[in-house]
């Protein structure tokens, strides 16, 4: 035990320079306290330019004004963190328009929808039935790969559509072909399940015009390349196109 000495000695030692009492003393009592601004909600730093875009996308007059306008967007997230903006390819007035899913890693590298194994196995279905990939019209549902290949938000979707719907309102392709499941319940306007909405042509209506097309949906090549059922069914729904454009009397040379 220390005695009183040794003990006020050590607590010197310590740095102690005061002594507690039984009373409790508040040192911010002194102390001036700041004044909280109220938080004014504003609007999104984005919502202007995301309506500038959305007039500009509308007010197009052919496919390389589209494109501008997905080029020039880039006050928006997607464009900001995508490596490349994925640009619509091919002939616009091409009978087929094809409408990829939301670009992968080798399309967001390069910029080209469908493209490296995608537009391998693409390419191979539809030779199958005598259709060159090359001739249909190429597009993507939306033009950027969101940051780490995530899911695309309904907000981010309904922002990119208007560059789709107006491909489709200004060229009215005779037949559209969606690969995937987004671009299928997209068009159809429907939560159905891809294996409910194959096999058949969906009649399509575009948002805000009484246009109407025809659709048929098809699964995505790296769904058909892990299954040999989606292999088969995927043959019979190819065939089902091809008798559709024959009766059409739409042919490659």
């Amino acid at each position: 035990m220390f005695d009183h000495v040794s003990l006020l000695n050590l607590y010197s030692e310590w740095g102690v320079d005061e002594t507690l009492t039984s009373l409790c003393t508040n040192h911010l009592d002194n102390v001036k306290s700041t004044p909280i601004n109220p938080v004014i909600k504003t609007s999104s730093p984005h919502s202007k330019p995301l309506l500038n875009h959305q007039n500009y996308s509308l007010q197009a007059k052919n496919i390389d004004e589209i494109c501008q306008a997905i080029a020039s967007f880039k006050e928006y997230p997607l464009h900001h963190t995508a490596m490349h903006s994925v640009l619509p390819k091919g002939n616009p007035q091409a009978p087929i328009f094809i409408i990829g899913e939301v670009p992968d890693a080798d399309e967001d590298r390069s910029g080209q929808v469908f493209f490296g194994q995608s537009e391998f196995w693409l390419t191979q279905m539809l030779n199958s039935i005598k259709i060159p990939l090359e001739q249909c019209f190429r597009m993507p549902i939306i033009p950027w790969r969101p940051p780490g290949g995530r899911q695309l938000s309904n907000s981010e979707l309904n922002t990119c559509l208007p560059f789709l719907y107006k491909a489709l309102e200004l060229y009215k392709p005779k037949f559209v072909l969606s690969i995937g499941t987004l671009p299928a319940r997209t068009l159809t306007q429907t939560s159905t399940p891809l294996s409910q909405l194959q096999g058949k042509w969906h009649t399509i209506h575009l948002p805000n015009s009484h246009i109407t097309l025809q659709l048929f949906p098809l699964r995505h090549p790296s769904q058909i390349q892990a299954s040999a059922k989606f292999r088969q069914e995927t043959w019979l729904d190819l065939l089902r196109i091809r008798n559709a454009f024959n009766e059409a009397n739409i042919n490659f040379t």
